[in-house]
């Protein structure tokens, strides 16, 4: 039976604004990943030959299509190659493309990931992957995309902070809102969370969700 798999690795390359471009690799080959796993370089072959057209772009692995695939290195021995065009004419596609961007940027982790599953392991050494089946690739914009902090939560903990971090944590809200290209929905969000800034937050902001984008932002500061 293939075990199904969510596998991470932050490494990214190229961006290309006009046309909505992100290249970097799915998956590293010869490293041992935190299941336990490593990929083998031709684990990939199969799958990406066979259904390369079936795969999807998903962000955070939540279905909801933001690119497509639109070509695989498979002769790279570093791991597999991806170019990937974001749907720029759609806001989620959009968001996902400047998201990405923006962390990769500004130093915060941020990559690629793959979903799908393991259909064939080395008989000499089971942590090697011989053959994977891939479903889709998800860039990432939180490593936690269960978090469920609060706008308000965020601002009342983000005071707490002793200088300069917290001076240096609104200074790349500030970037994000001023330099790039997010949806209106985005917009509004850092707009929301700027003004909340130096103001203690009002009844009717408890129950507002901040962006992955924030709470990116905000875990950097955190840890």
């Amino acid at each position: 039976m293939a075990q199904e798999i969510l596998k991470s690795i932050p490494t990214l390359k190229e961006f290309d604004d006009e046309k909505g471009i992100i290249r970097g690799y799915a998956n590293v080959y010869n490293v041992k990943d935190s299941d336990g796993d490593i990929s083998l370089f031709g684990s990939f072959t199969k799958t990406v030959t066979e259904r390369g057209k079936k795969i999807r772009i998903f962000k955070n692995h939540d279905w909801g299509l933001v690119g497509v695939p639109i070509e695989f290195d498979l002769t790279d021995t570093y791991g597999l190659g991806l170019t990937a065009k974001m749907l720029m004419d759609t806001p989620s596609g959009r968001d996902a493309y400047n998201e990405v961007k923006f962390l990769f940027e500004n130093g915060f982790e941020s990559g690629m990931s793959i979903g799908g599953w393991v259909e064939k392991r080395s008989t000499k050494n089971p942590a090697e992957v011989v053959e994977y089946k891939l479903r889709e690739i998800s860039v990432l914009t939180t490593v936690d995309p269960a978090n469920e902090l609060s706008l308000v939560n965020m601002v009342k903990s983000v005071k707490q902070l002793e200088e300069p971090t917290q001076e240096e944590f609104w200074r790349v809200i500030e970037k994000a809102y001023d330099n790039y290209k997010f949806s209106d929905n985005i917009k509004k969000s850092l707009e929301t969370f700027l003004t909340l800034g130096n103001n203690e937050p009002s009844n009717d902001t408890q129950n507002e969700e901040p962006s992955t984008i924030i709470k990116s932002i905000y875990e950097l500061y955190t840890k």
